[in-house]
């Protein structure tokens, strides 16, 4: 435990509270002498990056809540764009926020704390708003001998606890059940060396003469320590800075100066820098191509390769997560057995318009889409009669609307 071993009995603080307590305090120490925690990570530029780009992708897709209707052979699936809680997943969540908004502040939520928190207004057995809770004031996440779970959340200054059913609950990656691990906590030393490293960086330039100048003087001068205090103190005022690096320097009576060799451009220190920022890519699972980063950025066929394996490897978990966090803790028992929310990855994966067009013309031609499912995607109004039916060049039956399956919307809706 660190310091907190020395002030107190380890079995007297839980370890939600020491985990509250680290954050309070600067985090945990690191072997390259920085606290750490989820703040500080955020201001390391590779961590930033990394969040931003997951919370612009996941703040772009739409939220749809769907409806199955019928039963068989005649069950067609639709936007349950009558359903109180469709509001409130696809366009806003309360009243200052979008739905944008909030899951883009999600995923931000979840990458640097392990779990995003949501308060539920809840009118006549309907979720009407999420007011997203700010993650400092979360104490702890604790469940219950009966598997309930218990939030003890700071409000105004008192701890209070909150049920299950009043709190919506997206966790990350979890090794108990009920609450997220975090990724910074657990990843501390490897962005504990990508702070350090700017720190120097920020340190260096910010010293026009670099650090460790060493002014020679002929054995002749000997200066006392007043002469010394007021020389070292008039070298910086004049040279100084980065502003001053440039000046020339007038050194007299014979004096000379000399600088250790430090360069930023030695490969050691460049190597160490890349493999820091790969490693940290590598936490949030963003290639370093969209980070703008590394001389030698992984290769693909084409963009639309790139976008399936970042959607596939990196969104497609978040999107889930969330998907099954609605259904466990937005729709009511009932709600369960007709409804379920699908966010609509289509506008990542939209390739350019000659692929996008062969690849409706093969959806239409196999029977799998109708020309309206085509039209709506590139957010063209639909035409009627004939632009619901399924039909191909040798098709001689015209199959009839029941068997549409509108479970993929606009990618701009």
């Amino acid at each position: 435990m660190g310091f907190l071993s020395s002030v107190i009995r380890p079995k007297a603080i839980s370890t939600e509270m020491e985990r509250l307590i680290r954050e309070s305090f600067g985090g945990g120490s690191t072997s390259s002498g920085v606290a750490v925690n989820s703040e500080s990570a955020m201001r390391l530029s590779t961590v930033y990056a990394c969040v931003k780009v997951l919370y612009q992708s996941i703040a772009q897709m739409p939220c749809h809540l769907m409806e199955r209707v019928g039963e068989g052979r005649d069950a067609i699936t639709r936007k349950a764009v009558d359903h109180p809680l469709y509001r409130v997943l696809h366009d806003q969540p309360n009243s200052w926020m979008g739905a944008d908004e909030l899951w883009g502040m999600s995923v931000a939520h979840d990458s640097l704390r392990g779990d995003f928190l949501a308060f539920k207004t809840v009118v006549r057995g309907e979720v009407r708003e999420l007011l997203p809770i700010d993650p400092s004031r979360v104490v702890e996440i604790r469940q219950n001998p009966d598997w309930t779970i218990t939030y003890i959340i700071s409000t105004e200054g008192t701890n209070r606890e909150y049920r299950e059913d009043a709190i919506f609950h997206v966790r990350g990656m979890s090794l108990n059940g009920y609450s997220g691990l975090n990724p910074i906590a657990y990843n501390r030393e490897a962005i504990g060396v990508g702070i350090a490293s700017e720190k120097f960086k920020a340190k260096y330039f910010g010293q026009g003469m670099n650090p460790g100048a060493i002014i020679t003087l002929p054995p002749e001068e000997r200066l006392n320590t007043e002469d010394t205090i007021r020389f070292r103190e008039a070298l910086n005022v004049a040279y100084a800075g980065l502003n001053k690096s440039r000046e020339a320097m007038v050194l007299k009576n014979g004096s000379t100066i000399n600088f250790p060799q430090i360069k930023l451009v030695d490969q050691q220190f460049l190597e160490n820098e890349k493999f820091t920022q790969s490693q940290i890519a590598s936490i949030f699972r963003v290639p370093l191509m969209l980070l703008q980063a590394g001389d030698n950025p992984e290769s693909y066929a084409s963009s639309e390769n790139f976008m399936l394996a970042f959607v596939t490897h990196a969104l497609t978990p978040l999107i889930v997560n969330r998907e099954k966090a609605i259904y466990r803790s937005l729709l009511s028992p009932e709600d369960r057995k007709r409804y379920y929310a699908k966010f609509n990855m289509a506008g990542l994966l939209r390739g350019d318009m000659k692929s996008r067009y062969e690849a409706y013309q093969i959806g239409i031609n196999a029977e799998i889409l109708n020309p309206n499912n085509c039209r709506e995607w590139e957010d063209l109004n639909p035409y009627y009669p004939g632009g619901e039916e399924y039909r191909s060049r040798t098709s001689t039956i015209k199959q009839p609307e029941k068997t549409v399956d509108s479970n993929e919307g606009s990618g701009n809706e």
